[in-house]
C-alpha cells in the first residue's frame, strides 16, 4: 500500500465572490472588464439566480418594473410583461452568466461555511461545508438576504400532520388542488402566493398579524410592437429606463424620505383606498386590511389581485393571533380552530444575519459578529474597517424600497473595483475606523427624518430602534457615492509576502 499523498493547495485566487446571484454575476463581469480572470463564484445553490432560483413560489415576480430590473449594460428586450414572473428573471441571470463568459468561474452547490484571514500570508481562507478550501487576495460577499428563511417558533408546529414548507422552499411536487391551506404571514410573499393557491385551493386561510398599504400593479403583457422597439430600437430602450430610473426617484421615494404628507404621499394613499374600495365591498373586511401606522414605514405592496382574492368564498382572513398549531390545523388565541392540510410560512427571511450565516474572521481573530455587537455597520455599506480586502455588495444599509437593487448593485461594485485597483497586486485595503463611524452616524441621521423611524414596528428595525438595513437617500446619491473612492478614507498596506 501506498503512502497517503498529500493534496495540493488550489491555487491562490486574486478575488473569490459568495454568491452567483445578481450580485456575484455582476461583480464577475466587473472584474473580467478591470482584466482580472483569476477568480470564483461560489453559490450553495445548484443553479445561478440567488432569490430568483430560490423564490419560485406560485405568482413569485419582481415589484421592479423588468426594464429597470436589469443590468444597464445588458438591456432585455424580451421581458414578457411590465413586472416578470420569477422564471423569467432566473433564465436571464443564466443567459448574463453565458454572454459574459462566467459559467467557468462558478462552483454551484458550494456553500461557504467560514472565511478567516491569515496573519502570516495576508490572504483570505474560506473553507467550505464539504471541509476544502480556498485560499483568496479578497473576498466579495454577494449574498443577498432574501435566501435564509426566518420562520416563526410557534408551538405545536412538529406536531402537524400535514405538509408544511416556507414560500422560498416551496414543494412544487404537492398537488395543493382541494386542499385546504394555512398562509402564515400576509406581507409581500404571501400578496402574490395566496391569489394563486386560491384558484385551485378547497379553502385558504391567511393569518394576518399586521395590514398592509398595498396598490395597484398595473400589470400588463408587452405588445410586439413595444418589444420590437425595445430590441431595434437602442435609444428607445434607454429613455425608457431612464424614465423608469426618474420615476422611482421622484414619485417612490419621497414616500420614504419623510412621513409629511406630500404629493406623492398623498397619491399613494389615494392609489391604496381606490383599490381597497373597489376591490372589497364589505366594509369590516376593509376596516381589517386598513393599516394603523403611516404609509412607507413598513414596505408598501403591489398587486392588481390580492385584496379581490380575499372576497372569494374559499378565502378568509383571520386576524386573530396564533396560539399554536395542532395535529389538523391552526388554533388562534380566540379558541378558533382553523383546519389544514398545508401550512405555508410566508414570514419573511433574516434579513440582519444573513452576512454573518457564515462565520467571518479578520485579523488578530477579531470576527463580523464581534465587530457587529452593537449593530451591523460598513463604509458606505461596501467595506468594514479592521478586515482588509473584505467586501459586500449589498452591505448594511444599502437596502431600498424606492428603487431597483440591480442599480445599487452596479454602484456598489464601482466602489469594490476600485477598492481592489487601489490595493494593487500585494495590497490590504480597508475603511478607516472614524471615516466608518462619521458615514454610519451620518447615515443614522438621515434616517432618522424617514418614515421608517416612526413608532411603527418593522424588519427594517431593530428592537433598539436602530435602522441597518435601509439607505436613506435616492439612487442618484448613491450612485455619486460610489464612483470615485475617497483615498483618505482607506488604510492601505502591503502583504508581508
Amino acid at each position: 500500500m501506498c503512502p497517503d499523498m498529500p493534496v495540493a493547495k488550489p491555487p491562490i485566487l486574486d478575488a473569490l465572490i459568495i454568491g452567483a446571484g445578481f450580485a456575484g454575476i455582476c461583480m464577475g463581469k466587473r472584474l473580467l472588464d478591470e482584466g482580472i480572470d483569476n477568480f470564483r463564484i461560489f453559490d450553495k445553490a445548484p443553479k445561478v439566480g440567488g432569490t430568483w432560483y430560490w423564490n419560485s413560489y406560485p405568482g413569485a415576480a419582481c415589484d421592479v418594473m423588468s426594464h429597470f430590473y436589469c443590468y444597464s449594460f445588458e438591456p432585455n428586450p424580451d421581458w414578457s410583461r411590465k413586472y416578470s414572473p420569477w422564471n423569467e428573471i432566473q433564465a436571464y441571470s443564466e443567459r448574463c452568466v453565458d454572454n459574459y463568459g462566467l459559467r467557468s468561474h462558478v462552483d454551484q452547490s458550494s456553500a461557504v461555511e467560514r472565511s478567516e484571514f491569515d496573519d502570516d500570508s495576508g490572504f483570505w481562507e474560506v473553507t467550505f461545508s464539504d471541509g476544502s478550501k480556498q485560499q483568496a487576495r479578497h473576498v466579495i460577499d454577494g449574498s443577498g438576504g432574501l435566501h435564509v428563511p426566518l420562520i416563526p417558533e410557534i408551538e405545536g408546529a412538529d406536531c402537524f400532520a400535514g405538509e408544511r414548507w416556507h414560500s422560498s422552499q416551496w414543494r412544487h411536487e404537492v398537488d395543493l388542488a382541494g386542499k385546504k391551506i394555512a398562509v402564515i404571514g400576509s406581507a409581500a410573499s404571501a400578496v402574490q402566493i395566496v391569489p394563486e393557491i386560491a384558484r385551485v385551493a378547497a379553502q385558504v386561510n391567511l393569518f394576518q398579524r399586521t395590514a398592509n398599504y398595498i396598490i395597484p400593479r398595473h400589470d400588463r403583457a408587452y405588445t410586439a410592437l413595444e418589444k420590437w422597439c425595445f430590441r431595434y430600437l437602442p435609444l428607445y430602450n434607454k429613455l425608457y429606463r431612464l424614465f423608469l430610473f426618474l420615476r422611482y426617484d421622484w414619485l417612490a421615494y419621497p414616500i420614504v424620505k419623510t412621513s409629511n404628507m406630500n404629493f406623492q404621499r398623498r397619491y399613494a394613499m389615494g392609489q391604496f383606498r381606490k383599490l381597497l374600495r373597489k376591490s372589497v365591498p364589505d366594509s369590516q373586511l376593509r376596516d381589517n386590511l386598513t393599516p394603523d401606522y403611516p404609509i412607507g414605514c413598513k414596505r408598501v405592496l403591489i398587486s392588481d389581485n390580492f385584496l379581490a382574492s380575499l372576497t372569494r368564498e374559499n378565502v378568509s382572513l383571520v386576524t386573530a393571533g396564533i396560539e399554536r398549531i395542532v395535529p389538523h390545523g391552526v388554533r388562534t388565541v380566540d379558541g378558533a380552530e382553523h383546519e389544514a392540510d398545508v401550512i405555508v410560512y410566508a414570514t419573511g427571511f433574516d434579513t440582519q444575519g444573513h452576512h454573518i450565516d457564515q462565520r467571518v474572521v479578520g485579523p488578530k481573530g477579531l470576527t463580523l459578529s464581534e465587530a457587529w455587537s452593537n449593530a451591523p455597520i460598513a463604509y458606505e455599506g461596501c467595506m468594514v474597517a479592521g478586515f482588509p480586502n473584505y467586501h459586500f455588495v449589498t452591505g448594511p444599509n444599502t437596502g431600498v424600497g424606492s428603487t431597483s437593487v440591480i442599480f445599487m448593485i452596479e454602484q456598489a461594485a464601482n466602489m469594490i473595483i476600485n477598492s481592489i485597483r487601489a490595493a494593487g497586486s500585494n495590497g490590504l485595503i480597508a475603511p478607516k475606523n472614524e471615516a466608518m463611524q462619521a458615514y454610519d452616524r451620518e447615515i443614522q441621521g438621515a434616517l432618522a427624518h424617514t418614515v421608517w423611524a416612526t413608532s411603527c414596528s418593522s424588519w427594517y428595525k431593530r428592537d433598539d430602534g436602530h435602522i441597518t438595513i435601509l439607505y436613506p437617500y435616492n439612487a442618484q446619491t448613491f450612485r455619486r457615492r460610489h464612483k470615485k473612492l475617497r483615498a483618505e478614507h482607506f488604510e492601505i498596506s502591503q502583504r508581508k509576502r
